[in-house]
């Protein structure tokens, strides 16, 4: 399978989750020598925000560096560029079916290689819920990786 790019990760405020698997996705796919880019955008009105810092923290346990990361709210024009759209929540892909109902085919649960679940929101949580969350990313990204036929 080719690797669709751009890829773009949404969340609700591009703090936690969509930069977090934004990041990761960048990682992996430069430890597998592949050019692809990844994006990151939030629906809620929330730009020009740093990551908390406990999402920093327990991203970089994983080796994900957020620290240039700044929060960017979705935009139509961002929905039309990507080629895939990875997504938290099921309400998060109803939210684009609206806004541009031709997109809904390259929109995906990030979860849906590992059945479909939400993401759950981190944010205002602890350091272990953070980790917990991470950790399912990582294997969420990484299952959307070898379907690509990605070695991870």
């Amino acid at each position: 399978m080719i690797l669709p790019s751009p890829i773009m990760m949404i969340c609700a405020g591009n703090m936690c989750r969509s930069p977090f698997a934004e990041y990761y996705m960048r990682l992996r796919l430069q430890e597998a020598g592949v050019e692809a880019e990844c994006f990151s955008r939030g629906l809620l009105a929330m730009t020009g925000r740093k990551v908390p810092s406990t999402a920093y923290k327990v991203a970089m346990d994983f080796g994900v560096d957020m620290s240039t990361h700044v929060s960017q709210t979705l935009l139509a024009p961002d929905v039309d560029r990507a080629a895939l759209i990875m997504v938290m929540e099921q309400g998060q892909r109803q939210h684009l079916s609206k806004m541009r109902p031709a997109s809904i085919g390259k929109v995906f649960l990030l979860s849906q290689p590992m059945g479909g679940k939400t993401v759950p929101d981190p944010m205002g949580k602890n350091e272990a819920y953070f980790h917990d969350v991470y950790a399912e990313i990582t294997q969420m990204v990484d299952a959307w990786l070898q379907r690509f036929g990605i070695k991870v």
